[in-house]
């Protein structure tokens, strides 16, 4: 059954949070209607986006100014739950069907509204998820578009019985940034010779052992985790992507020169087995022409074309990154994700297009979000191995619950325990099991 919309003023925010919602988040036939009468004449599950009622079959959504303003403001929202699912109200509650206008709430989240507005930047310029209003109300864990869709759709079929859909199919979608292929091997050698020095003096036998048994063979090297990875991924029937640093040496990019001959072997090797991706450098943030360079650079060595980024940093400003990567030739980014916590960024995990806020438009670059991230899982929250494996087990059970794919981003580096990484191995090929069956 056709899902019939009615709306009597159009406007392009509510366009595309239509196509996102019936065209990505829960793919299903709808049509739009702008006249009244025509709405009442036809037939299938309707939805009446208007300020009263008019079908005793509707859906009736009371919208929200939101979808039909066209200025960049700071919004009034307030969260209140309503049986365990918080909803976003943009000033005083209005008459509906549904607590709250699933339409409005979702662009606000989806179009990452709130980083267009004035904010306090971390140390890397970033939006920080500290600076959200999902952190703040407690929703940052729950893929909230996809409950308010799923809520919408459950009330279409309570009016119409016959009325059938279903969420999108989970699947896993493990990611990989690719920052430094080895921790001790191919550097200058008195960079080399000063860290065997450090860890001497600090005493640091087993990292002086790891040292000369990578000297001695670079697969040995203890970031050099990418048999193991493929062992995984081979066992698991897993499709993982991974995105590589093509960027010149910085403060940020410690990456091994594009033209060494083992980082080309080891690209080409992958690029045989999954797709690949660029990792646009730190630097490209403030020089956006080397977003292009990097990426043919890796397009010559693995005679691809280059397609898919994911920020290095997970440095990204609206608009600005985004349209870099389309100027860049960029289609799909993996971006969407905080660096310091877990959790659904824009409300969901499943892609859809960018729409760029400034300019009021639909783009054709398909962002990918991920839901957590090992150094965020490490690092920013301080989690041992077990804690790590809780959490995305609880992030996990979210989107299988409604569907779509579940994005982890990992990094090869990640197992070393003399890193700090005591017990991630053995928890990661746990993730790569429960997350992929």
């Amino acid at each position: 059954m056709r899902i019939i919309f009615f709306s009597p003023h159009h406007s392009p925010r509510l366009d595309y949070v239509l196509k996102v919602i019936f065209e990505h988040i829960n793919p299903h036939p709808y049509e739009w209607l702008y006249d009244e009468n025509a709405y009442l004449r036809s037939s299938g599950a309707k939805i009446n986006y208007s300020k009263a009622p008019i079908d005793p079959t509707e859906v009736w959504i009371n919208p929200e100014t939101l979808l039909f303003e066209t200025n960049l403001a700071l919004q009034p929202v307030q969260v209140k739950w309503v049986d365990g699912c918080p909803w976003l109200y943009f000033g005083e509650k209005k008459p509906g069907q549904l607590p709250a206008d699933v339409f409005a709430s979702s662009f606000y989240l989806l179009s990452r509204y709130e980083e267009y507005l004035p904010f306090t930047p971390d140390r890397h310029g970033r939006f920080t998820a500290a600076n959200s209003l999902a952190q703040r109300e407690g929703f940052l864990q729950l893929a909230l578009v996809q409950r308010w869709v799923q809520a919408l759709f459950q009330a279409l079929q309570a009016q119409h019985s016959e009325f059938q859909w279903q969420p999108l199919a989970y699947h896993f979608a493990p990611t990989y940034d690719v920052d430094m292929p080895w921790l001790f091997c191919y550097r200058p050698w008195w960079k080399q010779l000063g860290g065997a020095l450090r860890d001497l003096f600090f005493g640091k036998t087993q990292r002086l052992q790891d040292r000369w048994k990578a000297w001695k063979n670079p697969h040995s090297d203890p970031f050099y985790t990418f048999a193991q990875l493929m062992d995984w991924h081979k066992k698991y029937n897993l499709n993982p992507r991974f995105f590589f640093l093509m960027g010149d040496a910085s403060t940020y990019d410690t990456n091994p020169s594009h033209q060494l001959p083992a980082q080309q072997a080891l690209i080409r090797e992958l690029a045989a087995l999954y797709p690949i991706g660029i990792h646009p450098s730190y630097l490209s943030n403030a020089a956006p022409t080397r977003i292009l360079l990097e990426k043919e650079r890796l397009e010559k060595i693995t005679g691809l074309p280059t397609e898919h980024s994911r920020q290095h940093f997970l440095k990204l400003r609206f608009p600005e990154t985004y349209r870099h990567l389309i100027a860049a030739g960029i289609q799909a980014d993996y971006s969407m994700g905080y660096a310091d916590d877990t959790g659904f960024r824009a409300g969901t995990g499943v892609p859809f297009p960018w729409y760029d806020l400034e300019r009021e438009e639909c783009t054709a670059l398909m962002i990918h979000p991920f839901v957590a991230m090992d150094v965020t899982l490490q690092q920013y929250l301080g989690m041992n191995a077990a804690e790590a494996l809780a959490r995305i087990k609880d992030l996990q059970r979210e989107i299988s619950s409604l569907g779509g794919p579940f994005c982890l981003l990992w990094h090869n580096s990640s197992f070393y325990p003399e890193d700090g990484w005591e017990g991630w191995k053995e928890m990661y090929e746990e993730v790569l099991r429960f997350c992929g069956k």
